[in-house]
C-alpha cells in the first residue's frame, strides 16, 4: 500500500474518531442538561409548564427537546442556566471528574442593586424550606467571626464593611470607617437568615484558635493607615466584648433559646486559610467556601458537597468542644480572646 493511501485511510480515521467523540460529547452534554433540568423541578407536567413560559415556546416544543429529537440551542441552554441555576461549566465538563461547578456570589453589601437581594432571597428561601427537616444541619468552620451573629453589632458589621470596600469595592478612593453606611434593605434580609438559621436541627461551629486574633490585627493596622479612628476603635472594642460575652452564653447553653435547636462550638487545633460549611437538607445539599471577607462561593454539586462535608467532619473529630460540657477549655478560650480584645 502506498504511503499516500496510509495517509488517507488514517486521516479518514481520524475523521472518524473526531466525528463520533464530538457526537458523544454533544450527547453527554444533552444528558447532563435534561438530568439538571429534572432534579430542579422533578414533576414533569410543572416542568414542561416552566419551560414552555420560559423558553416562550410551544409544549410540543419542549417535549421534542425533551425527548432529544431537537436541539437546545445555546440561547435555550443559557436562559435555563440562569433560571434554574445551573453551572455551564457542569455541562461542559460534567465527565470531568477533577473538576467541580462553584458559582461565586458577589453581593455589592455597600450600595447593593435588586439583584443582590434576589440572590440573597433565594439562600433564605432554602434555610426556611429546611424548617421542618428532621434531617437538616449546617457546619462551619470559620476564621472570621459569622455573620448570623453580628447583626446587633453595629461597629463589627461597619468594620467588615469597611474592609470590604476597601480591598474589594469599586473605587480608587480609601473610604474612613465613618463613612460605610450599612444598607437597612440589606440588613433586613440579612436578618431573615439569622431568624431562619435558628430553625436548623443542628448547627456546629468549628472556630479558628486565633479568630479574634485576626480581627484585631486587621482593627490596628486600619487604626495605623487611619482608616478607623481611636474613638471608633474603642466602640469597636466594647462591641467585641459584647460579642463576646453573648457567645459565651449561647456556647454554655448549646441551644438557641428562641427553638431549642442545638448549637455546638468547637476550636479547632489547626488554623484555616479560608471559612468553609455546608448546608444539608431533604431536597438538597449545599458547600459553601468564603471569598473576598463577606461573599461566598456557593455549589449545589453532590462531590463538592461530600468532599467539604468530609473535611469538616474530620475537623469535628480533631477539635476541641467548648459547648454544654466543655466548661473548662470554654472558659480559657473566652479569657484569651478577652485578652486579645484588650490589646487594642
Amino acid at each position: 500500500m502506498s504511503i499516500g493511501r496510509k495517509a488517507s485511510l488514517f486521516l479518514l480515521f481520524l475523521s472518524t474518531a473526531i466525528l463520533k467523540i464530538d457526537v458523544m460529547s454533544k450527547d453527554l452534554i444533552y444528558e447532563t442538561l435534561i438530568s439538571a433540568i429534572r432534579e430542579k423541578i422533578p414533576h414533569k407536567a410543572t416542568l414542561t409548564n416552566a419551560l414552555v413560559e420560559l423558553l416562550c415556546i410551544e409544549r410540543e416544543a419542549v417535549y421534542r427537546r425533551m425527548r432529544g429529537d431537537v436541539a437546545f440551542s445555546f440561547t435555550e441552554i443559557a436562559a435555563i442556566s440562569n433560571k434554574f441555576g445551573i453551572s455551564l461549566d457542569s455541562l461542559v465538563g460534567g465527565w470531568a471528574t477533577k473538576s467541580r461547578p462553584y458559582q461565586l456570589s458577589l453581593v455589592e453589601y455597600v450600595d447593593p442593586i435588586e439583584d443582590d437581594f434576589k440572590m440573597w432571597g433565594m439562600y433564605n428561601e432554602r434555610l426556611w424550606g429546611a424548617r421542618n427537616d428532621p434531617s437538616s444541619n449546617s457546619v462551619e468552620c470559620m476564621n472570621v467571626l459569622p455573620a448570623t451573629f453580628l447583626l446587633d453589632y453595629e461597629y463589627i458589621i461597619r468594620f467588615y464593611l469597611c474592609k470590604w470596600y476597601n480591598q474589594y469595592g469599586h473605587s480608587d478612593k480609601a473610604v474612613h470607617f465613618r463613612e460605610i453606611e450599612p444598607s437597612e434593605k440589606l440588613l433586613k434580609v440579612q436578618r431573615e437568615t439569622a431568624t431562619a438559621a435558628k430553625y436548623l436541627r443542628k448547627t456546629s461551629y468549628v472556630m479558628d484558635p486565633l479568630i479574634f486574633q485576626y480581627i484585631v490585627n486587621d482593627i490596628l493596622y486600619c487604626r495605623s493607615i487611619h482608616l478607623i479612628d481611636e474613638e471608633s476603635v474603642r466602640l469597636l472594642k466594647q462591641d467585641l466584648h459584647c460579642f463576646l460575652d453573648n457567645m459565651e452564653v449561647l456556647a454554655a447553653r448549646g441551644m438557641y433559646r428562641e427553638t431549642g435547636n442545638p448549637i455546638l462550638f468547637y476550636i479547632s487545633n489547626i488554623n484555616f486559610d479560608a471559612s468553609y460549611s455546608y448546608l444539608e437538607a431533604q431536597n438538597y445539599r449545599l458547600s459553601i467556601i468564603r471569598a473576598f471577607i463577606l461573599n461566598t462561593v456557593v455549589s449545589l454539586d453532590l462531590k463538592a458537597y461530600e468532599i467539604v462535608r468530609h473535611w469538616l467532619q474530620s475537623l469535628l473529630k480533631s477539635s476541641t468542644m467548648i459547648s454544654v460540657s466543655g466548661e473548662q477549655q470554654r472558659i480559657l478560650f473566652f479569657e484569651k480572646q478577652r485578652k486579645i480584645i484588650d490589646s487594642l
